[in-house]
């Protein structure tokens, strides 16, 4: 993406983002076309959730390379991407993050989680409810919340990130949270860029974010800015 083309892109998503603020971070929304709910956990109350808390995995191919899909009986509390010869690592890299957890492989189950996030616009999965689990500080949780109000087909910068939450300063801080994200895509991350419209950086690579904006634009470039729907994140 061309600087000048993102940073005109930024502009115009400030308004889009404003107007999400508005109705409220935590209100109703849509992302893509998939009906989304999400739950929220501190580290601590995830601990006493269950030292033994079994988290299903597994990877399935996807538009944007594997995709490893992590799942507790409350929702999916990951998600990530790698190219072959990386599996071990990145699967290394999320299973650290909840180091008492029990990981149990469940192909099967990550295959029609993929296949239900990267359904075509109109398919009977997307009216399902997808639930995310997202485990993390107060303060992350709320810059992920956030990144749940950027409509697909639109970006906005860092600066625009930390002063929607309320955090002007903190900008560094919601950098970092950003780069924390656990589950990639459907908190989507990749929506934020650098104030001059560089892309920045990406926990799974520079290129698939790329890839990423570039479908969302294709696919949603047609479609006029409206407030979010009513009908997904509780």
């Amino acid at each position: 993406m061309a600087a000048d083309h993102a940073r005109t892109l930024l502009r115009q998503s400030r308004s889009v983002l404003d107007t999400a603020y508005e109705v409220g971070l935590s209100g109703p929304g849509r992302l893509h076309d998939l009906l989304i709910t999400h739950e929220a956990m501190s580290p601590g109350a995830f601990k006493a959730y269950g030292r033994d808390v079994e988290i299903g995995w597994g990877w399935h191919p996807s538009p944007f390379g594997a995709c490893l899909v992590l799942e507790t009986g409350r929702g999916i509390c990951g998600l990530a991407f790698a190219e072959d010869g990386a599996k071990p690592a990145v699967a290394a890299d999320m299973f650290a993050r909840w180091p008492d957890a029990h990981f149990v492989h469940r192909p099967e189950r990550a295959a029609q989680r993929v296949q239900q996030i990267f359904a075509p616009p109109g398919s009977p999965s997307v009216a399902t409810p997808l639930p995310l689990l997202l485990i993390g500080s107060n303060f992350q949780i709320k810059v992920w919340e956030a990144l749940m109000r950027i409509p697909p087909g639109h970006t906005v910068s860092y600066q625009d990130l930390a002063r929607f939450i309320g955090k002007p300063g903190a900008v560094r801080a919601v950098g970092s949270a950003n780069g924390r994200n656990p589950i990639s895509y459907l908190i989507p991350c990749h929506r934020v860029l650098r104030k001059s419209g560089a892309l920045g950086g990406y926990h799974w690579g520079v290129a698939r974010k790329q890839a990423m904006l570039a479908v969302e634009r294709a696919r949603y470039r047609d479609q006029p800015s409206e407030k979010p729907s009513t009908s997904a994140i509780e």
